[in-house]
């Protein structure tokens, strides 16, 4: 008995830290390796039960959810039934289906025995009337979490997480700020938690006016993200970003990081984290270039004091020649080139060649003999108001939406298969294409189809 116990512990070790260090692959595929070993037969519900976790924290939220409920029909205890709850919950708020999280969500805080469990719950059903704009429900649950930790010895770390929410909650920014800081501090904490800390400082900044200083504490949080290798973590970051800078008018800064932001959102969980890394370094490199150059043009003005009187002259009439030069204009595209890309995009749809894979704006324009690159963004973003790329996805899932509700067959392939005959390169890629235009997942858009 003993040995079969650290047994167990060793491998929730071992999956603990898998998932501490984001290597969610690994995971997967050792959780899968101890539940087909005999041995671990006694094991195998709390064993499912991290396997639904990774796959939800890996947005495999189909394959989640099947695990999900095919393990919790032969689960007959009780709290393991209301741990599954909890995944699902989570799941089904992750897709935006938020009346089935709620209503599983409220499973796990009437029948679980598990405080902390219940403060977690409590803070999501807060989050999730946040959404639902229920700002009186999502303060009745927050209440309810700060009282649980408050009658509780529970750990340290949550206690001081539902303290400080609750702090933010109630407009004590101060102290939400001073727990914030705490947490980054402990060396124990996780990145993700280190991360959420940046971006709760940065919130409590907004709300003091004090954009200037929320702004790099956004940054840090941006640069978190990258080390998660979560896009939807780095959209929000770079969102939060977008909104500071754009408050303060420094737009130029903003569209560097609606730059991530875009490629984040079309982008898969199988991105390269260095492309959004590079991204990042080459606009800091230009910004310090800037600065460097704005210093030696500050010492060249100090240096050259003793002479400024010889070249003023020189001075006002330069700045007289240049008033009178033209403002930068639009790019303007002649006609025949407007005829090009105009029958190159109705080519596109005709024959539907957004079905073939990896088409870049380059290898559009080559095919087509578009001259410029630039050409086609600027025609697609006057007309569509949307990138390229997103242009594409949406021939894509348009297509993807109109067969399976026409083609009986085409429901019966599996979602990677759907994704790779409708141009993606892989299947979340597409899962996430999907949500955005039709606010839910292909399987379950499937689902309510065969229903």
């Amino acid at each position: 008995m003993t040995s079969s116990v650290t047994s167990q512990d060793t491998i929730q070790q071992k999956i603990n830290y898998y998932i501490s260090q984001v290597k969610l692959d690994s995971a997967k595929t050792y959780i899968k390796a101890n539940l087909a070993d005999k041995n671990h037969i006694n094991y195998k519900n709390k064993l499912n039960y991290q396997l639904v976790k990774v796959l939800f924290m890996q947005s495999s939220y189909e394959e989640a959810l099947q695990h999900a409920f095919s393990s919790i029909d032969n689960i007959e205890n009780e709290n393991e039934k209301v741990n599954f709850n909890f995944l699902i919950g989570c799941i089904y708020s992750a897709i935006k289906d938020y009346k089935k999280s709620i209503e599983y969500f409220n499973l796990v805080v009437n029948y679980g025995d598990s405080p902390s469990l219940k403060v977690q719950t409590y803070l999501l059903l807060s989050e999730l009337h946040v959404d639902l704009n229920d700002s009186i429900s999502a303060e009745k649950q927050l209440t309810k979490a700060y009282k649980i930790t408050k009658n509780n010895n529970l750990n340290n770390k949550i206690t001081d997480h539902v303290s400080m929410v609750y702090s933010f909650f109630k407009k004590n920014y101060e102290i939400c700020k001073q727990q914030n800081i705490k947490t980054i501090k402990d060396t124990t904490s996780f990145l993700n938690t280190r991360s959420y800390a940046y971006s709760m400082i940065g919130d409590c900044l907004i709300k003091q006016d004090s954009l200037n200083e929320a702004s790099i504490y956004f940054e840090k949080f941006l640069k978190l993200t990258f080390e998660t290798k979560d896009p939807e973590q780095i959209k929000v970051a770079a969102k939060k970003l977008i909104v500071v800078y754009e408050k303060l008018g420094k737009q130029e800064k903003a569209n560097t990081y609606h730059k991530i932001y875009n490629e984040a959102k079309d982008d898969s969980l199988s991105f390269s984290v260095e492309k959004y890394r590079d991204m990042y370094t080459i606009e800091k490199d230009r910004e310090l270039a800037n600065a460097k150059s704005a210093r030696i043009k500050k010492n060249y003005i100090i240096g050259g004091l003793s002479v400024i009187f010889i070249f003023i002259a020189l001075y006002f009439n330069t700045k007289r020649k240049n008033s009178k030069k033209s403002p930068t204009k639009k790019i303007v595209i002649n006609n025949s080139e407007i005829e090009k890309i105009d029958s190159a995009i109705e080519t596109l749809k005709s024959k539907q060649q957004f079905l073939k894979a990896n088409i870049s704006r380059k290898s559009f324009c080559t095919e087509y003999d578009i001259k410029s690159e630039r050409y086609l963004s600027e025609y697609i973003n006057d007309k569509y108001k949307k990138s390229f790329t997103v242009f594409l996805n949406d021939l894509r899932i348009e297509f993807a939406h109109d067969r399976l509700l026409n083609d009986h067959q085409f429901r019966n392939y599996k979602i990677e298969e759907i994704a790779k005959e409708c141009g993606f390169g892989s299947k979340k890629s597409f899962e996430r294409a999907f949500i955005t235009k039709y606010d839910q997942t292909p399987f379950k858009f499937i689902t309510t189809l065969s229903n």
